[in-house]
């Protein structure tokens, strides 16, 4: 299988990034779920997007890109310690829609996208505040297609939900955030290659940019992950894989249609 010609491009400019990735376990869309998302992005990406996420990110790859908001979490800086965690997730609790709950005062994913988009957008911005911006906005996007998080605002978006994997202790939002991907044991570059086998019909259905439909898909989809028993067996991964693999690839398109309708 060929890989399309930005997606060469890009991977040539990440490869020393991706390998030394695929060495580290995936624990915390974890690291290996944002990279893979993030390098498929480069594709669906139009050339005035793509030409402005370059200059933004000089040598990183749109791959480390990608999880550049969960390294800052430690931080000290009263951004990262104070007003950013809110910006991972959005709570639409079972029944509502994210319009009728809208955010909290706090703020949350929306907020943040609606403030990062016009970050970019803003001449006058600063290069940093612009390129950390462009970092947490793909963040974000790729966040909202995991689905808890879009949590329902009972069990902090699945991590109050204790389970047992292959006999060590883990919860639901680890299991979907990680575990699933990391069991098949593929490489980053593996992964990049099998999900980059989206078909040009899939992926003008999957170009959506609104938020509030991303959100809708995973709250739908939240309802149904919720395990049966507190043991998570082969079944259960191997039932729910091609959903964390769908999810990934629409985050991907969907990342480039949000860029895109910047007009950057």
């Amino acid at each position: 299988m060929s890989i399309p010609g930005k997606l060469r491009h890009y991977i040539k400019f990440s490869l020393a990034a991706l390998l030394w990735a695929a060495s580290i376990p995936a624990f915390s869309w974890g690291p290996q779920g944002h990279r893979v998302a993030g390098a498929l992005t480069v594709e669906y990406l139009s050339p005035a997007a793509l030409a402005e996420v370059e200059a933004l990110l000089g040598s990183e790859s749109l791959a480390d890109a990608s999880t550049w908001a969960d390294r800052m979490r430690d931080s000290p800086s009263p951004f990262w310690q104070k007003t950013a965690g809110p910006y991972h997730y959005v709570t639409v609790r079972s029944g509502k829609s994210y319009s009728e709950i809208g955010p909290p005062g706090k703020g949350d994913s929306v907020t943040a996208l609606a403030e990062f988009g016009q970050t970019l957008t803003d001449p006058a911005a600063s290069r940093a505040h612009r390129q950390l911006a462009l970092r947490f906005s793909v963040h974000i996007i790729q966040d909202l297609h995991q689905p808890l998080h879009v949590g329902n605002g009972r069990d902090r978006g699945g991590n109050n939900v204790k389970l047992k994997l292959r006999g060590k202790s883990t919860n639901l939002h680890r299991v979907w955030d990680s575990s699933i991907l990391a069991v098949a044991g593929r490489s980053d570059r593996d992964w990049v290659a099998r999900l980059s086998r989206i078909t040009p019909q899939q992926a003008r259905d999957w170009t959506e940019a609104d938020p509030l439909a991303w959100i809708a898909e995973s709250a739908s989809l939240r309802e149904q992950i919720y395990p049966e028993h507190s043991i998570i067996d082969d079944d259960y991964l191997r039932r729910w894989l091609p959903k964390v693999e769908l999810r990934l690839q629409q985050s991907a398109v969907r990342t480039a249609a949000w860029l895109n309708s910047l007009d950057l």
